[in-house]
């Protein structure tokens, strides 16, 4: 997988955060506010734990394609760890910070 392709695929990383917090918080609000089974509130989570594991790869592969005059070492490993530990909740400040204002700047 080349950079181009992973840089068009950047979108998944704010989708799958978006999605991810609507789902935990209908998820929550439904299991709080009505007696549902959990089996019913876990069956829809499976498109969003797969759109998460899709956004996690590429952001995986983002983060390691990067040259070194975009990220240095020492922040790819804090987002590598970020992005490892904090999963779904580290997927959108790596949108915001990394890839927002790289884009500007490499898209001329």
């Amino acid at each position: 997988m080349n950079i181009q392709s992973v840089k068009g695929l950047t979108w998944l990383l704010p989708t799958a955060s978006i999605v991810a917090l609507l789902y935990i918080g209908g998820a929550i609000t439904l299991a709080l506010t009505r007696d549902i089974s959990i089996w019913l509130i876990l069956l829809p989570a499976f498109p969003a734990v797969m759109l998460t594991w899709i956004a996690l790869i590429v952001a995986f592969v983002d983060v390691t394609q990067r040259p070194k005059t975009q990220i240095t070492d020492e922040a790819r490993m804090v987002w590598l760890l970020l992005l490892a530990l904090l999963n779904i909740f580290a997927l959108l400040p790596y949108w915001l910070i990394v890839i927002r204002p790289n884009r500007h700047s490499t898209a001329g």
